[in-house]
């Protein structure tokens, strides 16, 4: 393996800053999204397309043709989260450095890293072993949009004998996993206005009612400070985990007192007391609050009573929930605890329901032994705290969903310095190397 030619290659592809989100990078998801194109031609693919975007292409491209082996749909992303607050980072987002065993770049984990393992790993194999088929997005941070589209006019995109998704991390260093759930996702923004324009604070102050409070006060009556989410229905779907997943959990290498120290960095953690840390990560609805725009935020002083003040939120959502019934109850919600004298709106930006996976294919057994061979350790089961929101599209032919990954638990996915280690990425493209020789082997599953 050509660690240092790899590493220039990986720098180059995490060099683009391709942050979905922000429409001012709409040409570097163009550049992300060619980087790709680029590497699976490499590869041999035939029919490589850019689809349902000028700007934030899917992907698309097919493998040579093995006669007689089973196909596999390779999935991931290539766009990235913001890199916000950028005096929190050691080094700058976009420019990789390499320290103590590890590269630090905004997309190293999530996903651009393990998504340059997966293709290195086919690259690594003397010929391809299966039929290979890709769809690598450039949305994910952003709902998927283009991909959904995509695949609701041309749902034979994910027609295939096993799907491969490497989006995820360990559990634990020397712990890899897969997935059984992940949680959906519920994005919003509430609005709070109290008048028609903003006021003086000296001349009105003391009557004239203040967007930012109204705001806080319905954000607190949404979310009391013990951690339970005050929305009417909302936890009536919520099914605890059975006891045989709460003893398996109880084996994992989770320590609190760790999770707190060295991942949360936080005096505290906080939530529903009565339930165990990893159930309030994989098994519970949260309620977060990401922003709060209005009013005056410049610099230097500026004495005003907002008039409209705009709370960005999201909730995750647990199996058998539904995005559109959360919906309607964080809507009815908002209405029920505004004050009579405020109009409060919520506008929904995007969302997905969760994912319920069944790890009995034996596509994750091969899995389980790729990773035996060369870490020493198969894979465990777990459940996801975060969203992949296309996951149940990829899953709707049919194909079992294999929810993997390289990362370990302290990458600081969409936080200041996320970064990968490189250990996880040389072991990542043997398990994946074999883990296709083994699938390939075992013809159709």
């Amino acid at each position: 393996m050509d660690q240092e030619r790899l590493l220039r290659e990986l720098t180059e592809f995490l060099r683009i800053p391709s942050v979905s989100t922000l429409p001012a990078h709409n040409q570097d998801c163009r550049a992300a999204a060619e980087w790709v194109a680029a590497d699976l031609r490499r590869l041999g693919c035939r029919d490589v397309e850019f689809l349902g975007s000028d700007t934030h292409p899917v992907v698309s491209g097919k493998g040579p043709d093995v006669p007689g082996a089973p196909t596999l749909l390779i999935y991931g992303h290539y766009d990235v989260q913001p890199p916000d607050p950028l005096a929190e980072w050691t080094k700058p987002p976009f420019e990789p450095t390499i320290s103590d065993g590890k590269i630090y770049a905004r997309g190293s984990a999530d996903d651009k890293g393990q998504v340059f393992c997966l293709l290195k790993a086919i690259a690594a194999s003397p010929r391809p072993p299966v039929n290979f088929r890709f769809l690598i997005e450039g949305e994910e941070e952003y709902g998927s949009k283009v991909l959904f589209d995509l695949l609701k006019r041309e749902p034979q995109r994910v027609r295939a004998d096993v799907a491969l998704v490497a989006d995820m991390s360990y559990v634990a260093p020397g712990w890899p996993a897969v997935y059984t759930t992940l949680r959906g996702l519920c994005y919003a923004e509430i609005t709070v206005r109290t008048s028609k324009t903003d006021l003086h604070s000296g001349e009105y102050g003391g009557a004239a009612p203040n967007a930012h409070e109204e705001l806080c006060r319905l954000l607190t009556r949404l979310k009391g400070e013990d951690g339970k989410i005050n929305i009417p229905g909302l936890y009536a779907p919520v099914k605890r985990p059975s006891k045989a997943e709460l003893a398996a959990w109880k084996k994992l290498p989770f320590n609190e007192k760790d999770f707190l120290q060295k991942r949360v960095q936080a005096k505290a953690l906080v939530g529903l007391k009565k339930y165990s840390v990893l159930e309030r990560l994989w098994a519970l609805p949260t309620f977060e609050i990401h922003g709060i725009l209005g009013g005056f935020t410049g610099e230097g002083a500026k004495t005003v009573i907002p008039a409209e003040a705009t709370a960005k939120v999201s909730m995750r959502l647990v199996p058998n929930q539904k995005l559109a019934a959360v919906e309607r109850q964080l809507a009815a919600a908002v209405q029920r605890f505004a004050p009579k004298h405020v109009t409060a709106s919520v506008r929904f930006l995007h969302g997905a329901d969760p994912a319920q996976i069944k790890v009995d294919n034996p596509a994750f057994k091969l899995l389980g032994q790729a990773f035996k061979e060369v870490t020493g350790r198969a894979t465990v089961p777990a459940r996801a705290g975060g969203s992949i929101p296309v996951v149940p599209a990829l899953a709707s032919a049919g194909a079992p969903v294999i929810l993997t990954g390289i990362g370990l638990p302290d990458d600081r996915l969409h936080a200041p310095n996320e970064k990968l280690d490189l250990k996880q990425l040389w072991d990542g493209i043997q398990v994946f190397q074999r883990f296709y020789a083994l699938l390939g082997g075992a013809g159709r599953v």
